[in-house]
């Protein structure tokens, strides 16, 4: 169920105006008039059904009716860490897995990426695809996007998301040299897409790849390379399909 977002904590039965940007879409996008009824965010992520009663210009004066349930997470949490690609794919690839339910997104430089450090680290960069998760987020019924992040190098994260030991969860690098399919190797993931939750890590690398010495840190780092099938991917088709297959495999 898509959502509107209020600044404010929210209660049942309080009545108040609803301005700014969320509220001209409300009005003008969506046409919501007198007497019908939305869903309504507060910043904790509480949810409710509200009512618009009056609208004056840009100003909606709503009531907050019953509470409405939060979505439920997925049974699978997914970190993925991308190699960094251009804006637009990267866009795609933090809407998409914000829709389908991935807990966080971590980009880097890589050795054959078309995006340098200094453009990843960009300012700005990190608020706009923020935006763009809190849409999905919108559009999807999601109740929080994801942890939106840029790292320094993937050396640099694999020190912080080592895989496969006792207390890491598994880590999977999707290269053309994997033994397995990406498909199998999820589907022998620890636990049970039923048992809450299960954990997985998923390195996917950039438009040019991943060099040698990226491969072969990440497989010391205890990741396991598998393949995600017989065609060549661009990057981002690779992420959300790969997000997909362990979310909602």
């Amino acid at each position: 169920m898509s959502f509107f977002l209020y600044d404010k904590p929210l209660r049942s039965g309080s009545t108040f105006p609803f301005s700014g940007e969320e509220a001209h879409h409300l009005l003008r996008s969506r046409r919501i008039g007198p007497g019908e009824r939305f869903a309504l965010q507060d910043p904790g992520g509480n949810r409710f059904e509200a009512e618009v009663v009056a609208v004056e210009r840009r100003l909606a004066t709503v009531t907050i009716h019953n509470p409405l349930p939060a979505p439920p997470l997925p049974s699978t949490r997914v970190t993925l860490l991308q190699g960094a690609v251009k804006d637009k794919a990267a866009e795609w690839i933090v809407q998409k897995c914000t829709e389908l339910g991935a807990e966080a997104l971590i980009f880097f430089p890589c050795e054959y990426g078309a995006v340098a450090h200094k453009a990843l680290h960009a300012p700005g960069t990190l608020a706009r695809w923020e935006r763009i998760a809190w849409e999905a987020c919108k559009q999807s019924g999601r109740q929080f996007p994801p942890r939106l992040a840029r790292g320094e190098s993937l050396d640099a994260l694999l020190a912080e998301h080592p895989a496969g030991g006792e207390k890491s969860p598994p880590g999977l690098l999707l290269h053309p040299s994997g033994d397995m399919s990406l498909g199998e190797a999820l589907s022998n993931l620890p636990g049970r897409a039923s048992d809450p939750p299960r954990n997985v890590q998923i390195i996917v690398g950039p438009e040019g790849g991943l060099g040698a010495a990226e491969v072969a840190a990440a497989r010391k780092a205890g990741y396991l390379a598998v393949q995600a099938g017989g065609n060549i991917l661009r990057a981002e088709t690779a992420a959300v399909a790969a997000c997909a297959l362990a979310v909602l495999g």
